[in-house]
């Protein structure tokens, strides 16, 4: 389904709709609604999966007008209203965990649990925000002038390493979907979703009172030390460590990625 909103037109896919509190899947960069296709058919409970906007099916109405996080999260909590949706178990990978984050920071009243996967609450230090913001911007020129050379690139990262390999399946399914976006769609979600645009979170972590499940693969070293902090800025966040695993937990290890969903929240 697609839901209009004054800035952008979001597609949402939904699974096994009953009356239970849902799952709300949100992707990554790069990725989409249909990367969690597996996890949702593994997992058979409510779930809702969205492709954020300059994602595959979802669109920035402008690319000229600005875009901002409270932008985002505004219109999140007009979809969830729309889709007549009270509480939600949010679940965001990597970008998806830092708009988890922004949003229920804004929208506490939403959230049941809020699940983590190789997140962080955003950027601390000046000079490391600057340098992002930099970093992010020459990105999205890549990204306009040649998508295909972007995605070789991208997949190269040491995020990435022996995600083919183990599981060749998903690997090649996550390549098609980052081929398929709009550069120019993309490349504003880059920068409309940086960490250097974003606010640092950790006083609004802080005060969360809902369950806080934060999962990181054993091989993700720099994002097991950041879910580590998170832990330390709230006592309701336990951090799940999936062995042989890197940045993207569910690709890699989609069965027990399943089991901290289906244990987490009830612990």
């Amino acid at each position: 389904m697609f839901i209009s909103t004054s800035k952008s037109n979001i597609y949402i896919k939904s699974s096994n709709v009953n009356d239970d509190i849902p799952y709300f899947f949100i992707h990554g960069f790069t990725g989409s609604s249909s990367s969690w296709k597996e996890i949702i058919k593994l997992l058979n409970k409510s779930s809702y999966a969205i492709d954020v906007a300059g994602h595959r099916k979802s669109t920035f109405n402008s690319i000229e007008n600005a875009y901002t996080i409270s932008d985002w999260c505004s219109e999140f909590y007009m979809i969830l209203n729309n889709l007549s949706i009270p509480k939600i178990n949010i679940c965001g990978y990597s970008m998806g965990g830092r708009l988890a984050i922004a949003f229920a920071s804004k929208y506490p009243e939403k959230i049941s649990s809020l699940i983590l996967e190789s997140t962080s609450v955003g950027i601390d230090e000046s000079e490391k925000r600057s340098e992002r913001y930099y970093n992010d911007k020459e990105m999205a020129v890549t990204i306009k002038e040649d998508l295909p050379s972007f995605v070789n690139l991208w997949e190269k990262n040491v995020f990435f390493v022996n995600q083919k390999e183990r599981n060749p399946k998903e690997w090649e399914k996550q390549k098609k979907i980052r081929l398929s976006h709009a550069p120019e769609q993309l490349a504003k979600a880059l920068e409309a979703f940086s960490p250097s645009n974003m606010p640092y979170y950790e006083r609004q972590f802080q005060e969360f009172s809902f369950p806080i499940s934060i999962i990181n693969g054993s091989e993700d070293v720099k994002f097991i030390k950041l879910g580590k902090d998170m832990t330390i800025m709230n006592n309701n966040a336990k951090q799940y460590i999936i062995q042989d695993a890197n940045h993207n937990t569910h690709l890699e290890s989609p069965d027990l990625f399943i089991d901290i969903l289906n244990n987490a929240i009830y612990e």
